[in-house]
């Protein structure tokens, strides 16, 4: 179901998938902030959607978060990880996100994903938002490959 909803534009997943993704959230601070993992323009161009942000959508509105599309931002078009190694995806990672400091400065941020590998992308999303002031920063993924 994951990979229909990753890769086979399966959105009505997303509020069901979101659901299961409740059964495990932890407390949360008043005013957190849910982020979702942003893809590149281009590649939301080509996919036409971005799962994370199904998914962040869905969970703000059931636990009445704020949520943004713009605090996170990824600048740069990275190799897919998919395929590539721990060393491999944190070097194509670097430098890959923006952060608008504004949004998130004092906060509490919640990064929402769909499914973590090795956890390079919520590494380098979350480094990038603590040295924008983030004053915490959580990862919540759908599912973790092993």
């Amino acid at each position: 179901m994951i990979h229909r909803f990753k890769y086979r534009q399966r959105w009505a997943d997303a509020r069901l998938l979101a659901r299961l993704m409740l059964e495990d959230v932890p407390d949360w601070p008043a005013g957190t902030l849910l982020l979702p993992i942003p893809l590149h323009p281009h590649r939301l161009r080509e996919r036409g959607y971005n799962q994370a942000a199904l998914l962040a959508r869905h969970l703000a509105r059931t636990l009445q978060l704020p949520s943004s599309l713009t605090a996170l931002q990824r600048e740069r078009d990275t190799l897919q990880q998919q395929g590539l190694s721990r060393q491999e995806r944190q070097r194509n990672l670097k430098g890959a996100f923006h952060v608008d400091g504004s949004q998130v400065a004092g906060r509490c941020v919640v990064l929402v994903d769909d499914v973590m590998t090795t956890g390079s992308t919520l590494d380098t999303a979350s480094r990038a938002l603590l040295r924008a002031g983030a004053r915490q920063v959580e990862g919540w993924v759908l599912a973790r490959a092993l």
